[in-house]
């Protein structure tokens, strides 16, 4: 159990930054008039944020937090990116699912503006969320 556990951090940062990359992908398609790439995109990068979100989840219940072991200069500068990365999913997570709906129910206008505001937080949670892991686990000397 220990083994999967300590490999859970390296899956989550490849689940999320890939989920980042295809919410850009996803909407680098719709820009180009490809509806249908755009919608398979962004629900494989809503699939890989699910199972990111569920693995995560399962890694904290199973073997607790992870403590930051860089120096402490830096550690300032950790907490800030984690902040902002924490208040920003918990923003992300329920603006996505009223995004999925709208656009499910077939309301485009209005998926539409929603996409708009969670599409540069997504891509924003994604990518500080890869730091993150990169912070937590670098071999500080």
């Amino acid at each position: 159990m220990d083994t999967v556990l300590s490999v859970l951090p390296a899956v989550n940062a490849v689940l999320i930054f890939s989920s980042g990359l295809l919410i850009i992908a996803g909407v680098s398609a719709m820009k180009r008039g490809h509806r249908e790439k755009h919608q398979r995109l962004m629900l494989t990068a809503t699939s890989l944020a699910t199972l990111f979100f569920v693995l995560y989840v399962t890694r904290i219940s199973l073997g607790g937090l992870t403590a930051f072991a860089g120096p402490g200069t830096l550690k300032v500068i950790y907490l800030a990116i984690l902040a902002s990365h924490v208040a920003l999913a918990l923003v992300q997570a329920p603006m996505t699912l009223v995004t999925l709906y709208r656009a499910f129910k077939g309301n485009f206008p209005s998926h539409k503006k929603v996409a708009r505001v969670v599409y540069p937080i997504w891509v924003y949670v994604s990518f500080t969320g890869v730091l993150v892991f990169g912070l937590l686990h670098f071999p500080y000397a």
